[in-house]
């Protein structure tokens, strides 16, 4: 299994369409969270970030973006309406993938096993966070806890769970540079490792295959 991952600055991906172009291939689900944002920067960041994903995702499943569609599951409850995103093509193809932004880049992973669930995170490094109340992150008072905060939020979004009180316990099992993991809720093996990122941040993947190729690429227009 590979696992191929894009760095996306932001700037460059508001730069690459006008606002309209991209607004046109997101759906109602999107467009309603877009709308939730207060802030002009926060809208047009998050309008070029999934516009970007819809792209890359339209692109390996050989359609318009506007056609990408999303099914959920919450892997606690089976709720629809929560959960990790599978996106789909017309015919039924599944990808899976993940997303995540912060500040000023994104990074979006797709894998090429649909059955194989992926997870990815960055962070920007923050140098005087207070990690006392993170239940992922403990003992550390340096920016070394981003990479810990990245690793638990990749898994838990590789595992549809979500990241509660109780976080991910890594197994003392490594293979290569994954990391073996449990995670609260779900009843598969997962595996987790920190990935090049820019200057700055902190990011990681997490794959419930331990045998995954990592490719980590700058994404551009």
């Amino acid at each position: 299994m590979s696992i191929r991952i894009w760095t996306v600055p932001t700037a460059d991906a508001a730069a690459w369409a006008p606002y309209e172009e991209a607004y046109a291939v997101m759906d109602s689900r999107e467009r309603q969270r877009l709308d939730r944002f207060g802030r002009a920067t926060d809208r047009l960041r998050y309008l070029a970030v999934h516009h970007v994903y819809r792209s890359l995702l339209g692109r390996e499943l050989g359609i318009h973006p506007a056609e990408v569609a999303f099914r959920r599951s919450c892997a606690r409850c089976e709720s629809p309406e929560h959960g990790r995103p599978v996106p789909y093509g017309p015919d039924g193809t599944t990808l899976s993938v993940s997303l995540s932004h912060s500040a000023a880049y994104a990074v979006v992973a797709i894998g090429d096993s649909p059955d194989v669930p992926v997870g990815v995170d960055i962070e920007r490094v923050r140098p005087h966070m207070d990690w006392s109340r993170i239940p992922c992150v403990q003992g550390v008072r340096t920016t070394h806890g981003f990479e810990q905060w990245t690793r638990a939020e990749a898994l838990v979004k590789a595992a549809g769970t979500g990241l509660e009180a109780d976080p991910p316990r890594y197994t003392g099992h490594a293979f290569g540079p994954w990391r073996a993991a449990l995670v609260p809720g779900s009843a598969r093996d997962w595996y987790v490792r920190s990935i090049r990122s820019p200057e700055g941040y902190a990011a990681s993947v997490a794959s419930a295959s331990a045998d995954a190729t990592v490719t980590v690429a700058q994404w551009r227009p």
